[in-house]
């Protein structure tokens, strides 16, 4: 039996599965991640910077914080102009637990 947890996102009718350890949905479950998630997908901030403003928390903490959700591969980041825009391309993220 596999300590994987299955995260299924879901777009416009595009789906894709991808395999989470345990530490990794911890990040994605806390509620500043959540709130980050909903903000860039809602907003559609221009910056990172932006972003921390629309939270109201640290820019570096809101840069690290989309950098792990980066690298989970639940943000992208649009690098056509000067900085680093966060996008939020899913609609839905399900987790399942298998128990």
């Amino acid at each position: 039996m596999s300590d994987d947890i299955v995260v299924r996102l879901a777009a416009n009718g595009d789906e894709e599965t991808l395999q989470f350890d345990g530490e990794s949905v911890d990040r994605l479950c806390r509620p500043t991640s959540i709130e980050l998630l909903r903000t860039v997908a809602d907003e559609e901030p221009a910056s990172i910077r932006e972003t921390a403003r629309l939270v109201d928390r640290d820019v570096r903490q809101v840069h690290d914080n989309l950098w792990k959700l980066g690298e989970l591969g639940l943000v992208e980041f649009d690098r056509s102009g000067r900085g680093h825009r966060p996008v939020v391309d899913w609609d839905r993220i399900d987790v399942e637990i298998d128990v």
